[in-house]
């Protein structure tokens, strides 16, 4: 029995979050009971939600004022998802150039800034109220759960390092947070030979309930352990994350390190959007927090089982209201309904996500998601695409606003690279999507 995760989620979250008027602990438990609803029942919940989001934006944001005025709509003409639907699609260009015009008048708490990992390519500011932040760790929690994954257990994190070095006082900070939570954190983004011996190690000794991590960053940990020596603790669950899982991999990593996989879909806007639970019969959308759409390339919706572009509206941020806000990413919706019981509707795959490995001659490993991870850094930096096409060459195309960011942007890369591979780094007007429509951040063309 793991006493301290139990007095941790019973007792000292509850206390912590009293202290910090926050809300998250109840909204977990509220989240948990809803996951069992029957979809008709989310869907009435989900439209109330919206209906509280659109008179908000429509009151207090300049941006939402002009798009129902060019529709001669009003809020309350907004009746129906049909209705509600007749507003145009969010782009991250449109947020880029009235950005200061969606940010709400009027707002429930303190306004958080954040910057997107740019995984499509294009890095972004936003913002998000409390409110939509409480609602947001929620939901999450509530997915990780369904492997294992809960506050106050051993949680081990194959995940990416902050770019430069953080004041002391945040490193501090940091690291007695993941104290308190038990969570265990290893650079994904300085995978060496000798730097994943080390993470075995680091796995064997902490023990973790579960492993959390970037999906090719898992996927070649993994193999590592399969080429060299067998795990000595088995966990209960391992959480992908940042891009899709596809066979081999799942494969690769369940005989290494002997635990089910549970793939997740989520962005810096938006945290968890869908999650597998332990069916693993697609991914659980996060239906009480956000709504999701797919839409053909005409603008109309797309049909169940068909490819389209996944649309997100965050029903709870009220600072800056998202609004069938583009990601930029593929996917599959199902009407299908999951065995394990859950209302909550499925996303049948995500197709828009391929972030390839870089290596170099003298053995580094660098999985693609350190570029998004790097960009996000750069107001200047409009779109970016890492291509690597021999093993001692590497090319970054960047589409720049104001601002020369490349000096610092090849000191970041030097220090997870070295000297063995080159840079060649260009700025470019504008960087095309691939024949079949999707936009690949980095590719690997190597063997």
């Amino acid at each position: 029995m793991n006493r301290y995760g139990s007095t941790y989620r019973n007792l000292l979250w509850p206390a912590y979050e009293g202290l910090r008027g926050r809300q998250t602990h109840k909204l977990f438990h509220t989240a948990e009971a809803r996951q069992w609803w029957s979809i008709d029942r989310l869907r009435d919940y989900q439209w109330q939600e919206i209906t509280r989001l659109i008179r908000h934006a429509h009151a207090h944001t300049t941006w939402y004022r002009r798009v129902f005025e060019k529709l001669s709509l009003g809020p309350e003409d907004v009746r129906t998802l049909a209705d509600f639907q007749r507003l145009p699609p969010l782009g991250k260009e449109e947020i880029r150039q009235s950005r200061d015009e969606m940010v709400a008048t009027q707002q429930p708490g303190p306004l958080y800034a954040e910057r997107t990992g740019g995984s499509t390519g294009v890095p972004l500011q936003y913002f998000y109220n409390r409110g939509s932040y409480e609602w947001r760790l929620a939901v999450s929690q509530r997915g990780y759960s369904w492997a294992g994954c809960e506050d106050g257990a051993r949680q081990f994190y194959l995940w990416g390092e902050p770019i430069g070095t953080p004041p002391w006082p945040a490193r501090l900070k940091t690291k007695l947070h993941n104290a308190f939570l038990r969570r265990r954190l290893v650079s994904s983004f300085r995978l060496t030979t000798d730097a994943l011996h080390r993470c075995v190690a680091e796995i064997n000794g902490f023990r973790p309930l579960t492993i959390i991590g970037y999906t090719n960053a898992l996927a070649l940990l993994a193999q590592h352990i399969l080429d060299t020596r067998p795990l000595r603790h088995q966990p209960t669950g391992i959480i992908t994350a940042a891009e899709g899982v596809n066979s081999l991999q799942r494969d690769v990593i369940q005989r290494a390190f002997g635990a089910p996989v549970f793939a997740s879909y989520g962005s810096r806007e938006f945290m968890l959007i869908g999650m597998e639970c332990d069916q693993h019969n697609g991914l659980h959308l996060s239906a009480d927090n956000l709504l999701i759409e797919t839409i053909r390339p005409d603008g109309t919706l797309a049909a169940p089982g068909e490819v389209g572009e996944i649309l997100v509206t965050d029903l709870h941020n009220f600072g800056m209201p998202l609004i069938r806000y583009k990601i930029g990413d593929l996917g599959v919706l199902t009407t299908r309904v999951c065995s394990c019981g859950r209302g909550l509707p499925l996303l049948e795959r995500v197709e828009g996500r391929v972030l390839d490995m870089i290596r170099t001659p003298d053995g580094r490993m660098l999985p693609g998601e350190f570029f998004p991870h790097l960009m996000k850094e750069f107001e200047s930096v409009r779109q970016f695409q890492v291509i690597q096409t021999r093993l001692d060459r590497l090319q970054i195309k960047l589409v720049l606003g104001n601002g020369n960011p490349v000096p610092r942007i090849e000191q970041e890369v030097r220090q997870r690279l070295g000297t063995s591979i080159q840079l060649d780094i260009q700025a470019v007007d504008e960087i095309p999507v691939g024949k079949n429509g999707k936009f690949r951040v980095t590719i690997s063309e190597l063997p």
